[in-house]
């Protein structure tokens, strides 16, 4: 699984090569952020606690809370597809600095579901760098998460719809 996860690695990194040669393209033309928008992202995670990487999926839905569209609030569901199925669904706040790069911070819950009574408060942070084609968005994220037990770290292809 290491070796899948470097070669995830692999694949996202020129989008971060390539992002700094965009980075005054974007500059000179107006970006259009949607009120509501649709994601998923599809990667591999590593867990440093079971010192294994698995393949995961994050789908949200973000409504932008402001005119600006700096501040989003929206839900969002994680699942890990390794040998014990790690679940999280999570309230995501999300924050735009800048144009082209989302921060989202994402309180929640997390389980597993090969075992009853696991639920357990959660936390996720994800980066994610978007390069815009309309009301589609697609660019790397980078996220980290925790709970009591249980850290991993996200490597992943973004892609969004607005609406």
């Amino acid at each position: 699984m290491r070796k899948l996860f470097l070669l995830m690695l692999i694949i996202v990194c020129p989008f971060i090569i390539v992002a700094r040669e965009m980075h005054e393209y974007e500059h000179e033309h107006e970006h259009h952020h949607p009120e509501l928008e649709f994601g998923i992202s599809g990667g591999f995670v590593y867990n440093f606690t079971e010192k294994e990487a698995a393949p995961g999926m994050h789908i949200h839905v973000i409504k932008a809370l402001s005119k600006s569209h700096k501040f989003g609030l929206g839900m969002g569901y994680e699942a890990i597809f390794d040998e014990h199925k790690h679940n999280a669904a999570s309230l995501i706040i999300r924050y735009r600095p800048i144009d082209y790069i989302s921060i989202n911070i994402a309180p929640g819950i997390s389980w597993l579901s090969s075992e009853k009574n696991s639920a357990k408060p959660s936390m996720h942070i994800e980066g994610i760098y978007e390069w815009e084609f309309g009301n589609f968005h697609l660019g790397p994220m980078l996220g980290v998460a925790f709970n009591r037990e249980d850290v991993h770290a996200s490597l992943a292809l973004h892609f969004a719809w607005g609406f």
